[in-house]
């Protein structure tokens, strides 16, 4: 099987050629509407790394995990601002990735530590249940938590899954192949060779990314608007690469529906209609939860809360909600 980027966002391209350090914590405040949204940052040790945490807003705790392994928090923060004028929305960056630090020890960077410095993270914010919400390799880890730590989640809701199974993942590439045109791969193939990329050149390494991540959305054309928030450095550009590189042999025989009887919490499993990775594969997870349903947005593609955002809301809201209207 060839591992692969969007979910993995590093390792397609891969596969074509081959802060600050206490616990205190600042304010900010943003305008999202008619409301103001009080976003809370801080970076706190959680087993022995020190991990980057925002929160924004207020009310029900929502922990929204991102996608990779290797990506940061940012392409998220500005599409659930809406969300967080009723629930506070609680970002981080996992071991090894954004403005979280690398660890020492590389052999601490693997599922179970994912899963642990979530729970952590839980304790220091003193959440006993949370609506736990994962995009892409996010939606895995969530699954992940779920099933060791079913009794901290209330609610749990899967945006784009990562394949859940290692064959489902040569079926999304293939598809991400089919919709790559040659004018980009060639593109690809060149930056990834040039020497501003090996040194992890954040303007190179970002156009490279993002070339590679364009099949991924309904419209391409709009790649540049979904990435406007990210700020690579070297530092994260490389460590994207190493947590990708050290997470990737996990895949390659994996069926994450093995121990998923004990997830009994209420499920949503949200994915766009033109989605790369096969509907079978949401469809085998939602055979395999015991409450779960599963909601297809219509032009979307890997990033529904950006592609189709109202809808993405009104969802969330109507699952979490039953009463809510739009």
């Amino acid at each position: 099987m060839k591992f692969n980027l969007t979910l993995f966002i590093i390792a397609v391209s891969i596969s074509l050629l081959s802060s600050c350090k206490s616990d205190d914590s600042k304010q900010k405040q943003t305008e999202n509407t008619s409301l103001e949204i009080v976003i809370n940052e801080e970076t706190v040790e959680i087993n022995g790394v020190n991990h980057f945490i925002k929160t924004m807003g207020k009310g029900e705790a929502m922990i929204v995990l991102h996608g990779g392994p290797g990506l940061f928090h940012d392409y998220l923060t500005p599409h659930f601002e809406k969300l967080a004028e009723n629930y506070q929305i609680i970002l981080y960056d996992q071991r090894g990735c954004g403005k979280t630090d690398f660890p020492a020890d590389t052999s601490s960077i693997t599922t179970e530590s994912f899963v642990n410095d979530l729970e952590a993270i839980r304790n220091h914010l003193g959440l006993e249940k949370v609506i736990l919400t994962g995009h892409s390799w996010g939606a895995i880890l969530a699954i992940n938590y779920a099933k060791k730590y079913p009794e901290h989640v209330k609610d749990m809701i899967l945006i784009s899954p990562a394949p859940s199974t290692s064959e489902y993942f040569d079926v999304m590439f293939q598809n991400m192949q089919k919709k790559r045109t040659d004018e980009d791969t060639k593109e690809l193939v060149k930056l990834m060779s040039s020497k501003d990329f090996d040194k992890r050149e954040p303007t190179v390494f970002k156009k490279a990314i993002m070339i590679g991540d364009k099949v991924n959305l309904a419209d391409q054309s709009k790649i540049k608007e979904l990435y406007k928030n990210m700020v690579f450095t070297e530092a994260s550009a490389n460590n994207l690469l190493l947590v990708n590189s050290i997470m990737e042999k996990n895949f390659f025989d994996y069926n994450i529906t093995e121990g998923m009887q004990s997830i009994t919490c209420p499920t949503l499993i949200i994915l766009g209609d033109l989605d790369n990775v096969p509907f079978a594969s949401a469809q085998l997870l939602q055979d395999n939860l015991s409450n779960a349903r599963l909601e297809v947005l219509k032009q979307a593609c890997h990033y529904p809360f950006f592609e189709n955002n109202k809808e993405f809301n009104r969802a969330v809201d109507n699952f979490l909600n039953p009463e809510y209207e739009q």
